[in-house]
């Protein structure tokens, strides 16, 4: 992890935020699921381009206090999935639950904080400012400060939306 204080460095990381935040937005104007890995975007470059990037995904990097840059070294995490023909989501398993260990103990001492992952779509330059080495991957992007208004309680799904019995498209967990 790097924990990055510099108002200068904060700037880049916001700056180096704002190609894929533009992509996303653009994505969702034209109704799709930003960024995913199956279907590539209908809205072409300069489509994306244009778009403004919305404030909210690159000012928590620069008003925030810290910015952590959570980092993994693939040179001695498992991706047993690195085979299969798809994108790798194992290596994950073990960083994700660090970063968000770090938001609760953050949150125990009165900060807030978000994982974000849209400057790692420009993970070269990010490795570049930061001296990471090609190796080490870069998994999120944490901003942590005091919050501005009190945090309240997330709006979550509840699990029979998401939950399937015995089948991808079984019933739904708790349903009848």
């Amino acid at each position: 992890m790097v924990v990055v204080r510099e108002r200068a460095t904060r700037e880049a990381l916001a700056a180096l935020t704002v190609p894929a935040a533009k992509r996303y937005a653009a994505q969702v104007q034209n109704g799709e699921n930003p960024w995913n890995t199956i279907d590539p975007p209908k809205v072409d470059a300069e489509t994306i381009e244009r778009t403004q990037p919305p404030h909210r995904l690159t000012e928590s990097v620069l008003k925030s206090a810290a910015v952590l840059i959570i980092c993994v070294d693939l040179k001695v995490v498992a991706s047993t999935d690195q085979d299969l023909d798809r994108v790798g989501v194992i290596s994950g398993a073990s960083i994700y639950p660090f970063a968000w260990n770090i938001l609760l103990a953050a949150r125990q001492e009165g900060f807030a904080g978000t994982i974000t992952t849209l400057a790692v779509a420009e993970e070269p330059k990010i490795q570049q400012l930061l001296d990471i080495p090609k190796h080490v991957a870069i998994a999120a992007v944490m901003p942590l400060g005091r919050p501005v208004k009190q945090l309240t309680r997330l709006k979550r799904k509840a699990v029979p939306e998401f939950a399937m019995l015995e089948r991808w498209g079984g019933a739904p967990l708790g349903g009848r």
